[in-house]
């Protein structure tokens, strides 16, 4: 089973331009997360998908293996541009900005897919700890059956009658927004229309359940910090420093 990990990265981000090239601790971001990619012990290559030149001449400089894509919607179609170019089985689509990524994680995500052949998609959750991360809209929560496949992902309170007092008693968690796929089931999404769930939510993972395509949940517990803002470099940066 080949597997390759592909770190979509576009350079116009309306909360935060040229994001991926932004310098953290003397590189870019997008290094940061590509070396910690190549250290997953489940991953045969490691390639950043871009459709700009700068990113394209930056990862060249430090040595990383970089295709250029055209314009892209979201980061999965950038994803699927680069896979259709490749004869790998599995795809991991790994953020550009997670920094903080360890390699196990990674490893943690693709291991469903070698104990369990009959797995499409997998992807990871973390304990939703305080109640303002259960109230925030933009912390998607995510709910799975017993075997872990999930349920149903949303931006809303879930489960709902969970009190705010009571998180330590129930499983509540939210979604880590990386992702594994089997190729050929990665490719089947991009060409499907957006599900009526997907656009109510705006959470484009809704169009594989709508699709009656299960996705299998690893709960994580080491924490990720996303960079969306200019804000949440410095916190990574503090973060980094100490470790």
């Amino acid at each position: 089973m080949q597997s390759v990990g592909i770190i979509p990265a576009r350079y116009a981000s309306s909360r935060f331009e040229g994001k991926p090239l932004a310098n953290l601790l003397g590189k870019p971001m997008v290094q940061h997360v590509y070396e910690s990619a190549c250290h997953a012990k489940t991953l045969d290559q490691v390639i950043v998908a871009t459709d700009d030149q700068r990113i394209y001449d930056v990862v060249t400089r430090f040595g990383g293996n970089v295709q250029m894509t055209g314009q892209c919607a979201t980061g999965t179609e950038r994803v699927a541009v680069v896979a259709e170019r490749l004869t790998c089985d599995i795809v991991a689509n790994i953020q550009g900005d997670e920094p903080l990524l360890e390699p196990a994680q990674i490893d943690l995500m693709l291991q469903p897919f070698i104990d369990r052949p009959e797995v499409q998609v997998c992807t990871l959750k973390q304990r939703v700890e305080t109640a303002l991360d259960y109230r925030d809209v933009n912390v998607v929560k995510v709910v799975t059956d017993l075997q872990g496949d999930a349920l149903y992902f949303s931006r809303a309170p879930m489960p709902g009658r969970v009190g705010e007092t009571e998180l330590h008693k129930f499983p509540v968690y939210r979604h880590v927004g990386l992702y594994a796929y089997r190729r050929e089931q990665l490719l089947a999404f991009t060409r499907w229309n957006s599900t009526p769930y997907e656009l109510a939510e705006g959470l484009e993972q809704l169009r594989f359940l709508e699709h009656g395509v299960p996705i299998h949940v690893v709960e994580t517990k080491t924490p990720l910090i996303g960079v969306d803002v200019p804000a949440d470099l410095e916190r990574v940066k503090q973060i980094l420093e100490v470790s």
